[in-house]
């Protein structure tokens, strides 16, 4: 890629988190960030919820 092409050519990142519940393959175990643009300083104000778990299931999974 040349240098004008590349969105990054200024240094910087646009940061996110992903969020996996394992054990667990679904959809409904991942969840994201919304993506913060062009920093390398990332401040995430955001609560990230799973539905349907109880705290049962909680002492048996573990976020990656």
């Amino acid at each position: 890629t040349d240098f004008e092409d590349n969105p990054h050519h200024n240094g910087l990142a646009d940061p996110y988190v992903k969020l996996h519940l394992l054990p667990g393959a679904s959809k409904s175990n991942k969840l994201r960030t919304k993506t913060i643009r062009t920093t390398l300083n990332p401040v995430w104000n955001e609560t990230l919820v799973y539905h349907g778990i109880t705290n049962e299931d909680m002492q048996k999974k573990t976020l990656r």
